[in-house]
């Protein structure tokens, strides 16, 4: 058989590629599917496990449905928590529904963000102000965009709390994703949360999720805040725990009864908070972030030289040009089929619906996505600072 140079390049970047892509998703990615295995539901829980908890909940105006919101959190099966609604702006009709359920339940406080409030991220002031009116050492934090995935929420994130482990990482997942545009969003958004979660279990943690993590009252005073980062409109979750995890500190939790829920809403939204990412990400640790772009590198090279494997060894006049094509489909289909077993299980263990076959199409335009709004970011730069930042 005769081939040439260019020929054995390209399959062997496939090959190359195809190995990197397989390390990655077997190794890394199939991490919280091995872990999960190993962890049992504990849905009983005695008073010395399961401390006093303050749940912290920043509102501002939007269109949620905050009487089921809330009623979701309140319904929760454990002994003693609070939740502590920080209010910027919400409507006439939130402000009854707040005040009946305050009523209604002992345990649920509010404050609001004073209207005058400039030269500060507003959100960030919000959660400083639970935080402070907080009774608890164990601070639980969710949106009220979201809802419990069952009522043993609390209990599944808050045991993992130990002298050791003062911050526990949860998972969060958009829900309702009908359309096609609203599957890839979903897509994005559990990839993106299986990555920092995967690292995490490796030791490395490096983000958090706004919807669904955990910290004791201690961090927030050592770091003094969000001071580090109090120029950003974001990173109250993301940069704070960013700053504060470590290998020795944080804890996973990872099953069907701590998994918080999004409904999509609409494209905007999505927009904001992969530009919110995209605005933090620069200050994350860099071992990570670059463990990650080395993985979209990878992908995108393995796609390129596959494609170019085809197009190259055209016509296919001979059985011989047919030779590195098939070696190259083969590496495709067993990549594929390495996706579907690593995440359908992980999203059948979470009890979360699956992706199939339009994981071929979000697997290659992800990466294109994420470097529109990274270029979008940067003609909107000025947008992620606060009001003193921009008039210096």
């Amino acid at each position: 058989m005769d081939f040439n140079a260019l020929e054995i390049g390209f399959v062997s970047i496939v090959l190359v590629c195809f190995i990197i892509q397989l390390l990655y998703y077997w190794i890394v990615l199939a991490r919280p599917y091995s872990y999960m295995q190993s962890i049992v539901d504990e849905k009983l829980f005695s008073s010395a496990k399961y401390p006093p908890v303050s749940i912290i909940i920043s509102v501002k105006k939007s269109g949620i449905d905050l009487l089921r919101f809330l009623s979701n959190i309140l319904e929760q099966d454990y002994p003693t928590f609070e939740i502590i609604v920080v209010t910027d702006e919400i409507s006439s009709d939130d402000e009854e529904t707040l005040i009946r359920l305050k009523n209604q339940f002992s345990n649920l406080y509010s404050t609001h963000v004073p209207e005058d409030t400039r030269n500060i991220s507003r959100k960030k002031l919000a959660l400083t102000l639970g935080i402070k009116a907080s009774k608890y050492d164990k601070l639980l934090f969710t949106e009220p965009d979201s809802l419990t995935h069952s009522e043993y929420w609390i209990s599944s994130m808050i045991r993992h709390f130990s002298d050791k482990k003062t911050i526990v990482l949860g998972l969060s997942a958009f829900e309702n994703a009908n359309s096609l545009s609203q599957k890839f969003m979903a897509y994005d958004y559990f990839f993106s949360n299986l990555q920092m979660i995967s690292l995490a279990l490796f030791n490395h943690p490096y983000a958090g999720n706004g919807r669904n993590m955990a910290y004791t009252k201690e961090h927030f005073i050592e770091q003094k805040g969000y001071v580090k980062h109090r120029i950003l409109k974001q990173g109250e979750d993301d940069l704070f725990i960013n700053e504060i995890a470590s290998g020795k500190n944080t804890a996973v939790e990872l099953s069907a009864n701590s998994v918080i829920l999004t409904e999509i809403n609409d494209f905007r939204d999505w927009k904001c908070h992969k530009i919110d990412r995209m605005s933090t990400q620069r200050f994350y640790k860099r071992g990570p972030v670059a463990f990650w772009r080395f993985e979209t590198f990878s992908r995108l090279v393995f796609f390129a030289a596959l494609i170019s494997c085809f197009i190259y060894c055209a016509p296919y006049e001979s059985m011989q040009d047919f030779l590195f094509p098939g070696i190259a489909l083969l590496c495709f289909i067993i990549r594929f089929s390495s996706q579907l077993i690593v995440m359908n299980r992980i999203l059948e263990r979470l009890q979360l619906e699956k992706f199939y076959i339009t994981i071929l199409l979000f697997d290659l335009f992800q990466p294109l996505i994420n470097l529109y709004f990274f270029i979008y970011r940067l003609f909107k730069e000025k947008e992620n600072y606060t009001y003193r930042y921009e008039n210096r």
